[in-house]
């Protein structure tokens, strides 16, 4: 048997309308919260999950609405978890680190789950979740 290239959250889909009802209904409202920001264990396709072992770079080359700015996101929101780490957020622009990486639909604001949500000082350069971790932003057409 081959290796399921679907998520959980793909297979769920896949269910009758009645069935999907019933599993989710079956649910507490603590272990629908946790499901909705399992990135890793629910939503991720196996192919949006960060390399196993150690690594310093990840190259993701793929098209148009693969996920690679959500899954960017979910990345430096993992990192984020550990206190007081230091990250670097960049992008070709300034406006792309705001308005895609920072700011965006599949941004780190927007897929911070609640009590993990970071501060944005974008005169700052800086994103700084209330655990003492910081990144700053940095920009090709900025490179200083």
């Amino acid at each position: 048997m081959g290796t399921n290239l679907l998520s959980p959250a793909s297979q769920l889909a896949l269910l009758s309308a009645e069935d999907r009802a019933a599993l989710l209904a079956g649910l507490t409202d603590e272990e629908a919260a946790a499901l909705a920001s399992d990135w890793q264990g629910f939503w991720a396709c196996p192919s949006q999950l960060p390399p196993p072992g150690l690594w310093k770079v990840w190259l993701i080359l793929a098209g148009r609405g693969w996920g690679k700015t959500r899954v960017g996101a979910e990345q430096v929101i993992a990192w984020a978890r550990t206190p007081k780490q230091r990250i670097a957020l960049v992008a070709e622009t300034a406006a792309d680190v705001r308005d895609v990486v920072v700011e965006g639909e599949s941004g780190i604001l927007a897929c911070s789950p609640p009590g993990l949500t970071p501060k944005y000082e974008p005169s700052k350069r800086r994103v700084t979740w209330p655990n003492g971790t910081i990144a700053t932003t940095y920009s090709g057409d900025a490179p200083e």
